[in-house]
C-alpha cells in the first residue's frame, strides 16, 4: 500500500515524533523511506559587489545546509538501524513547496510529518507548512502531533 514514504524533517520534536511513526509503518508495509530537510531560503541580498554583508549571508546559508545534513546523517542511521531501506535529500527553498515538489516528481505514496515544527505561535502567523502540503499533496498526508 503504502511503498515509498516521504519524511520532512526539521530537527523538532514533532518532527521526530513523525520518524518514530514512519519506522513502524516501514516496518510492517516493507516501505522504502525518504528523509528530506528543506533549509529555508534566505531574503534575498542584491548587491553586485561581493562584501562582508554578503559572505555573512552565504556562510549562514553553509551552516545551515551542514546543520540539514549532519541531522539528516542522525536520522538515516536510527531507520537503516532497523532494517529499513532509506534516502536522504537536503534542498534550499521553502519548505512546503520543495516536500511537494518532490512526492509529486517522485510518486510517493505517503507523506508522513510533524505538526507546526516551526513553533505554535510562528506557525499561526506564517501558516504552517503541514498544513500547506496536508492541502496540496498529490499523496495521503498523515500528520503528527
Amino acid at each position: 500500500m503504502y511503498q515509498k514514504i516521504l519524511v520532512p524533517l526539521d530537527g523538532s520534536e514533532r518532527a521526530e515524533k513523525a520518524l518514530t511513526h514512519t519506522i513502524e509503518l516501514a516496518r510492517k508495509l516493507g516501505s522504502k523511506v525518504t528523509l528530506i530537510h528543506v533549509v529555508p531560503s534566505l531574503p534575498p541580498y542584491v548587491n553586485s559587489a561581493v562584501d562582508r554583508l554578503g559572505h555573512a549571508q552565504q556562510s549562514i546559508l553553509d551552516e545551515l545546509v551542514s546543520h540539514g545534513q549532519e541531522l539528516l546523517d542522525q536520522y538515516a542511521t536510527s531507520v537503516t538501524d532497523k532494517g529499513i531501506e532509506v534516502d536522504t535529500c537536503s534542498v534550499t527553498g521553502q519548505p512546503a513547496d520543495e516536500i511537494l515538489e518532490k512526492a509529486k516528481r517522485e510518486g510517493y505514496d505517503l507523506i508522513v510529518m510533524g505538526s507546526r515544527g516551526l513553533g505554535e505561535i510562528k506557525g499561526y502567523i506564517m501558516g504552517s507548512v503541514s498544513n500547506r502540503v496536508s492541502r496540496h499533496a498529490p499523496c495521503p498526508v498523515l500528520i503528527i502531533r
